[in-house]
């Protein structure tokens, strides 16, 4: 049985005392200064999943303790007979969704990435293997700042990746988030999951009725240039094209690609990327070893042999609590730290001949 706000006298309010972010009043737990401007993604989806429902009857919603932290509680309000919080026992709660999807149910399980690995065996077993169509929304995905090395969610690419039959993706923003969400229900084939960040949208999207489904399995060609490409996963689409502008002003001309479907990916698109260029970086955030950058390495060198690739993400590290905006400087996961590892990348030619 799980209580939270044990550890402050929280009243009523245990789920809001239970992650207080810096920068609030211990007596009333009101924010002394809030932030104007774009929403969390997690308020984003939030939103867009009491639109879904509205339109979908068919979907319903499941979290493990976190409704307030995973933007699931408006849903919960607006149709509770179609929410399940099974409390902290993710294993089951995947098992509970793939049972309900065997009975035509669109389960949208709702879990922060670090936690979802709680029931990484229930997803091969109980959803992959049956091709059911659970969906899998990761919340808290890459560096989470003040949350803690715990909270990390910085794992969830390469244990997806692996998994037989699973859709894996990954938005550039809020708009896009929903567009998969939408996609998502929409297929039919097995699981699919997409990872969205503790951060701020860079968009406002507009209502769910107005976004149409991400086209499956696509990228997005977002700048084009001819001396290095970068294959960008999810928060690094908008970071990367910030270093392509910096990069242009040196002269050097780099091609950004949105790779929003991760797996599967977007082999037409790849096939002229390998065309044109002959250098490829690829940059994620969540851990190099085994994730994005290593399935596109290796898939590049099957392919195109002759292209020299590279992979920037979270080293084989544990990246303790510090401001998201610290932590991704000093990762190189900054527009400054792309651009370093585009200008070496591109001059590593030169450097080994």
């Amino acid at each position: 049985i799980t209580q939270k706000g044990k550890g402050f006298p929280a009243g009523e309010h245990g789920e809001k005392w239970h992650a207080l972010p810096p920068g609030h009043d211990p007596a009333t737990g009101k924010q002394l200064t809030v932030s104007a401007g774009n929403p969390a993604y997690t308020a984003v989806f939030g939103k867009g999943l009491v639109e879904l429902g509205a339109e979908c009857p068919d979907v319903a919603v499941i979290t493990a303790a976190m409704p307030g932290g995973t933007g699931t509680a408006p849903f919960a309000k607006a149709y509770p007979a179609r929410f399940f919080d099974v409390g902290i026992a993710e294993g089951h709660g995947v098992t509970f969704a793939a049972g309900l999807a065997t009975r035509g149910v669109r389960p949208v399980v709702t879990i922060y990435s670090t936690f979802l690995q709680r029931g990484y065996d229930n997803i091969i077993h109980d959803a992959a293997l049956q091709k059911l169509p659970v969906i899998f929304a990761m919340d808290r995905a890459g560096l989470v700042g003040e949350d803690g090395e715990t909270h990390m969610g910085l794992y969830d690419i390469p244990y997806m990746l692996t998994v037989p039959n699973m859709t894996v993706a990954a938005p550039k923003d809020g708009t896009e988030m929903l567009g998969l969400l939408r996609a998502a229900v929409e297929h039919t084939e097995g699981p699919f999951c997409f990872r969205y960040p503790r951060d701020t949208s860079p968009d406002v999207p507009p209502a769910m009725a107005e976004i149409a489904a991400t086209p499956y399995g696509t990228w997005d060609v977002l700048r084009k240039g001819r001396d290095v490409a970068i294959l960008a996963v999810g928060t690094m689409v908008g970071t990367a094209l910030a270093a392509a502008e910096a990069l242009a002003a040196e002269g050097l001309e780099v091609t950004v690609v949105n790779c929003r479907y991760l797996k599967p990916y977007d082999e037409v698109t790849l096939a002229a990327i390998l065309a044109d260029h002959s250098h490829i970086l690829m940059v994620e955030e969540g851990v190099a070893t085994n994730g994005f950058g290593a399935y596109m390495a290796a898939i590049i060198h099957r392919q195109s042999p002759q292209v020299r690739t590279a992979v920037h993400g979270v080293p084989d590290k544990i990246i303790y609590a510090a401001p998201r905006k610290k932590q991704l400087a000093s990762l190189g996961l900054d527009a400054a730290g792309i651009a370093e590892r585009v200008r070496a990348l591109h001059d590593s030619e030169a450097l080994a001949g």
